[in-house]
């Protein structure tokens, strides 16, 4: 597999500061390969979808955010995060997902709570499900859940955290219901933020004839944040490490324009590499009026099509 930079992400890159830029090619925002090679029975699904447009439009990169969606990416940013959110995405005719999670500030850190759920079909009843098999437009019926509740505190320096979450998936008659656990360090290095999370440590479980995998999933990831005149840039990156040796890079940058204080605008754009159904290339936009916040993502998906994330975020 070659790992290569597309002319998209050179010329986003180009309106950010060198130094900030740099970060996001270490990050390898994209990969010119598909993940077809990917193959392990994860389950439940929900543990591996999209939790906040933001994040999304940014190549699905949460592991040092400070909104409140970081509940699914990283525990340990509970102590700089807050808000509530709630965001949907519509896959397909018969295929969409959502979020909502909330952070506050408890005892010098942070706790916060979150519930993704995600509904649509797949031919034949095929299980487990995968996100290229969820957006088939007919055959049986499926769902997956997850709840999630976290802490975070902050010790000599490390933003600590834990999550305990409770994760299932039904699809086609089959059955996983599971709880697991995140956990996660974060620290502030030289005015960039370094995050590190193992996320959904839960036990392995049997149906039927077959053997369906937690998709334990270790990530390293930074995010930095710089002004350039009238305009703020961010940028965050991550490599993430499944348990059957995947390695998914991601990441992106955004544009944050203020003309009047309590109003923003933003524009973002991020690169991953792509698990079955997916494709490389992530954008959004949002708008903030003082304490809220509306924001959308679209995320290329298999065969040309588009997922579209809508979101409503208050500080």
């Amino acid at each position: 597999m070659t790992l290569s930079i597309t002319r998209r992400t050179r010329a986003a890159l180009r309106v950010v500061p060198r130094p900030v830029a740099r970060l996001a090619l270490l990050a390898s925002l994209t990969v010119a390969a598909e993940a077809g090679a990917q193959s392990a029975a994860y389950s439940p699904i929900v543990l591996r979808l999209p939790a906040g447009p933001r994040t999304l439009a940014m190549g699905n990169t949460g592991i040092v955010s400070r909104d409140d969606e970081a509940i699914f990416f990283n525990p340990a940013q509970l102590v700089t995060a807050t808000g509530f959110g709630v965001s949907g995405e519509r896959l397909s005719a018969t295929a969409g997902t959502g979020a909502v999670s909330a952070v506050t500030r408890f005892g010098g850190g942070g706790v916060g709570i979150g519930m993704r759920f995600a509904s649509y079909r797949t031919p034949g009843g095929v299980f487990p499900t995968s996100r290229a098999s969820m957006l088939a437009d007919f055959g049986a019926p499926g769902t997956s859940l997850e709840a999630t509740a976290g802490i975070a505190r902050t010790i000599k320096g490390f933003r600590v955290g834990v999550a305990g979450k409770y994760a299932e998936e039904l699809t086609g008659g089959a059955r996983v219901a599971s709880p697991a656990a995140d956990v996660g360090v974060s620290r502030d290095v030289m005015r960039v933020n370094v995050g590190l999370a193992v996320q959904n440590i839960g036990a392995d479980q049997d149906v039927g004839a077959i053997e369906t995998l937690m998709p334990l999933r270790t990530t390293l990831g930074v995010g930095h944040t710089r002004s350039l005149g009238p305009f703020d840039f961010a940028v965050t990156g991550a490599v993430s490490l499944l348990r059957d040796d995947f390695v998914q890079p991601s990441g992106g940058v955004e544009m944050n324009y203020s003309w009047l204080s309590g109003y923003n605008v933003a524009l973002r754009a991020g690169g991953r590499r792509p698990a079955l159904g997916e494709d490389g290339f992530t954008a959004g936009a949002g708008f903030t009026r003082d304490r809220v916040n509306i924001d959308y993502a679209a995320e290329m998906l298999r065969d040309g099509r588009f997922g579209h994330r809508l979101g409503l975020r208050i500080r």
